[in-house]
């Protein structure tokens, strides 16, 4: 306890330096030409059990993360693990539920740079999707071409279907016709035939006729001329 009390007058006559010299800086800054400023580190002794008598095992700094243990009865001291699991005791009222504010600091500073990697990964996003837009409304105005392209040729192909619809009318109003003709030319083709026919028939029966008539005639002349010389003979 002795050894507490002392330990307890060091830091207050610390303190009431400390408050001097901050004094005396504060008084003196305007002549001063270079600033310097007041540290906040604290070390913290890790003995080897809970009292000033005790070896120092490591000076501590401030912000050291340790984990909790044991409490003398007085509090006063405490039993802490290092995260190298180095154990010892330590004052308890050095001991603080959260992190100072140097590790404060340097935990937002940290978040500030992880914060900032995060709007660089958003804007790299932004001016990707900004890109894929303007490559999209090319596409889209690529396909707007060629829908009015293919609109074209389809019309084009429809007014060729309808011309090719009206071919095939006007063609099978033709074959249709074409038949038509060759059954009439068919027809007269037998009548013709058929008069041909007939006609050669007729020229049969005139050369017959003409031919028995020409036999008539050699048998008659010839009888006609017997008759006038027997008449005269008489």
């Amino acid at each position: 306890m002795n050894n507490d009390k002392k330990h307890l007058k060091v830091i207050r006559v610390k303190q009431l330096f400390c408050m001097l010299l901050l004094t005396i800086l504060a008084a003196t800054s305007y002549a001063a030409v270079e600033k310097r400023y007041v540290s906040d580190k604290l070390w913290l002794q890790l003995r080897t059990g809970p009292g000033s008598d005790f070896r120092i095992l490591k000076a501590l700094p401030s912000g050291e993360h340790l984990i909790f243990g044991e409490q003398t009865e007085d509090k006063n001291y405490t039993r802490v693990t290092t995260d190298k699991g180095l154990e010892g005791w330590v004052l308890t009222r050095f001991l603080e539920d959260e992190p100072v504010a140097k590790e404060k600091l340097i935990f937002s500073q940290r978040e500030l740079v992880k914060v900032k990697a995060e709007l660089d990964t958003l804007k790299q996003q932004t001016n990707t999707l900004s890109e894929e837009k303007s490559s999209l409304s090319g596409d889209h105005s690529s396909l707007i071409r060629e829908k009015k392209a293919l609109e074209k040729e389809l019309k084009h192909i429809t007014e060729i279907s309808a011309n090719a619809l009206q071919l095939d009318s006007k063609n099978t109003t033709l074959t249709k016709r074409n038949k038509e003709l060759e059954i009439q030319l068919a027809t007269f083709t037998a009548d013709n035939t058929r008069l041909k026919d007939n006609t050669d028939r007729t020229f049969m029966i005139i050369g017959g006729g003409l031919i028995f008539f020409g036999i008539i005639l050699g048998l008659a002349i010839p009888a006609m001329r017997g008759g006038r010389k027997a008449a005269s003979w008489s």
